[in-house]
């Protein structure tokens, strides 16, 4: 019996992924530090609540809510989550504060081209990296977290250009996979698998004499200022590669992260009119509403509907 309750609790556990998970631990060690405790009270929660609520994001409590009910769920107790008092206490903190979230900056394909530029204080290698990462991220519209778990063995080279294998996703926990298709682009300095082919033959020189390492499994690692390499890249890292090109071309780093790629791609793909099914089959987006709300910068005139309609009427008339 105590074999099988273990079994449960490894299994709750295995519902989620493992960032999640990290940052559940986080929120209740943040409710513990604030006098809550676990079995918990609907007051205790909702006191809480009011008290955190001018310094943290109603979306970001709603996850520690989350949290909350998870951890009694573990223990077999009912959660105090579900009560009147604490969903009507962050409804109320939603209404006043709002829920406009803060989005990243999309990157155009004029400032990638700009970006991924090699650097003098760089070495070959770190330059053919940072072209590699940050022209495939872009053109396959991932995530971070897709892009660092990468592994040699889920890229497939073509006479088309590449298709990535994506093994596990934030909308795939249960690893079915799907693969990516990058084609290959017409101008050398802004082709995703020319640039990931100079940088595969770049890290095979690298890590001749560490051949049976976990970095001899991942596309992206880390390199040290001699030329080293210092194993896979995690995603917290991208983000500070990304800001750190751009700081040193002399670009403005303000609102970019590394989703800026993925809401780069979203963007300039509406932009060039590519249909929205077309978008949801490279970026994985399950909705077309969440594809909407990653289409960012376009001027109010700029894919209006009216204003195609107007073309079409005057071709009609021509």
């Amino acid at each position: 019996m105590a074999r099988r309750t273990r079994d449960v609790k490894q299994y709750l556990r295995n519902s989620l992924a493992a960032n999640t998970l990290r940052a559940y631990a986080r929120d209740l060690e943040r409710f513990k530090n604030a006098g809550g405790r676990i079995p918990a009270t609907a007051d205790q929660v909702a006191r809480y609540l009011a008290s955190a609520a001018d310094e943290l994001k109603p979306s970001t409590l709603a996850r520690q809510i989350a949290a909350i009910s998870f951890a009694h769920e573990q223990r077999g107790l009912q959660s105090p989550t579900r009560s009147a008092v604490v969903r009507r206490t962050l409804r109320g903190i939603r209404r006043t504060k709002g829920v406009a979230q803060k989005q990243a900056t999309p990157i155009t394909p004029q400032l990638l081209k700009q970006m991924v530029k090699p650097l003098r204080g760089f070495s070959e290698a770190q330059n053919r990296r940072d072209a590699a990462l940050f022209l495939l991220a872009f053109a396959g519209g991932f995530r971070r977290s897709e892009i660092a778990s990468l592994c040699i063995s889920d890229l497939s080279f073509t006479k088309e250009g590449l298709l990535v294998r994506l093994r596990s996703s934030k909308t795939d926990q249960y690893q079915r996979g799907r693969d990516v298709a990058i084609p290959k682009a017409p101008h050398a300095q802004q082709c995703a698998v020319r640039a990931l082919r100079s940088w595969l033959d770049t890290l095979l020189r690298l890590r001749k004499d560490d051949a049976a390492s976990d970095t001899d499994r991942s596309v992206f690692c880390g390199i040290d200022k001699h030329g080293n390499v210092r194993g896979r890249l995690n995603s917290a890292s991208i983000g500070w590669l990304l800001r750190r090109r751009l700081t040193l071309h002399d670009l403005t780093t303000d609102g970019f992260t590394a989703h800026s790629l993925r809401s780069g791609l979203v963007t300039s793909a509406a932009k060039a009119g590519v249909p929205v099914w077309a978008i949801q089959r490279q970026t994985g987006h399950r909705s077309e509403s969440t594809v909407h709300r990653y289409i960012r910068g376009l001027g109010a005139f700029e894919c209006n509907a009216l204003a195609g309609l107007l073309q079409t009427r005057r071709g009609d008339r021509a």
